[in-house]
């Protein structure tokens, strides 16, 4: 087989796994297994679980009370903290998190998770290391490996005193200070560009904005290529809106419902994770229960490129916000 014909294999190959891929991965199936880096820890969304991904990756993992990750490098990542309290070191300055703290990880830097307390903790991380690797870009470096905390460690590295690296951008946002956008917009703020959608959201808040590009609008994250974006809230018997584009992921904080996702529906409850497969995808989300949801969306640099570049986007989108209408 020539160069040509393989081009050819493997895109039939690609057009088979994202015409019907998984959807919703389910927290009661992961798969946990033990690292260097972490005690216990499984792959929600990813190749090796067989999603169709652009080379992204959602996991989830835990700390054991007392104790801490290993330290490593590799590309961006975005971490969110479910549950516990301690801190991170990244390139050797401190970070205090909590339940409900987004972080963001630069490109190489070199990060350590600390865990305070006497509870497990726990956090989602998302990355592109299949991506950087398929671009020979990718390195991970194990630099130390996990294990329970020294004596006289949080002396070693006393309380944070900024959330903001010393070049300037923001490493942790606490939830409560992440951009309330339905409130900036009906204060006249609007501007963002899920500030047109927000009205359809019971609330939406801003962690690290998009990953397209820096702005003020961003909570100060330079997250280019793994960003853990927005945290949405539906109320009883409620919807997002029909919308279209390329790869995105959902983690469900809270509640329970279910997707659309090509006219197909998906249900979902706390500790799925929805993925949004890597084609122009229309979809919407479904809270059908008494409660209200929360989800926690993840997106990814790769994918603007590739959705400026698509021919008909335009088209698709204007048709699923006529549908949504």
């Amino acid at each position: 087989m020539n160069f040509y014909d393989q081009w050819l294999s493997v895109s039939d190959r690609l057009e088979e796994a994202v015409r019907k891929p998984p959807v919703v991965a389910r927290g009661r199936d992961l798969r946990w297994i033990e690292t260097p880096q972490d005690a216990r820890v499984a792959m929600i969304i990813g190749e090796a679980v067989g999603f169709p991904t652009q080379g992204t990756s959602l996991l989830k993992a835990e700390i054991p009370p007392r104790s801490h990750t290993g330290k490593h490098a590799h590309g961006e990542e975005a971490i969110h903290i479910l549950s516990g309290r301690g801190f991170i070191v990244i390139d050797g300055l401190r970070y205090d998190w909590k339940a409900g703290t987004t972080v963001h990880v630069p490109y190489r830097a070199e990060h350590q998770l600390v865990n305070t307390g006497d509870e497990p903790a726990v956090y989602l991380s998302a990355s592109t290391i299949d991506l950087d690797n398929a671009v020979k870009l990718g390195r991970l470096i194990q630099l130390e490996e996990k294990g329970a905390n020294a004596a006289g460690l949080d002396s070693r590295y006393p309380a944070s005193e900024s959330q903001f690296a010393k070049d300037g951008r923001r490493i942790a946002l606490h939830f409560e200070d992440a951009i309330d956008e339905n409130a900036r917009r009906h204060a006249g703020h609007g501007g963002h560009r899920e500030g047109q959608q927000a009205h359809r959201h019971a609330g939406i808040w801003i962690l690290m904005g998009g990953s397209e590009s820096a702005s003020d609008e961003t909570n100060g994250f330079v997250a280019k290529s793994a960003a853990m974006t927005n945290v949405f809230e539906e109320t009883a018997h409620s919807s997002s809106h029909k919308h279209a584009h390329t790869e995105a992921m959902l983690y469900v904080l809270e509640g329970k419902g279910y997707s659309e996702v090509d006219g197909q529906r998906y249900d979902w409850e706390a500790g799925d994770a929805v993925h949004v497969p890597p084609r122009m995808t229309v979809h919407e989300h479904f809270n059908d229960s008494e409660t209200r949801t929360r989800t926690l969306r993840m997106e990814f640099g790769i994918r603007y490129f590739y959705e400026s570049l698509w021919r008909g986007y335009a088209k698709v989108e204007h048709r699923a916000e006529a549908m949504a209408r």
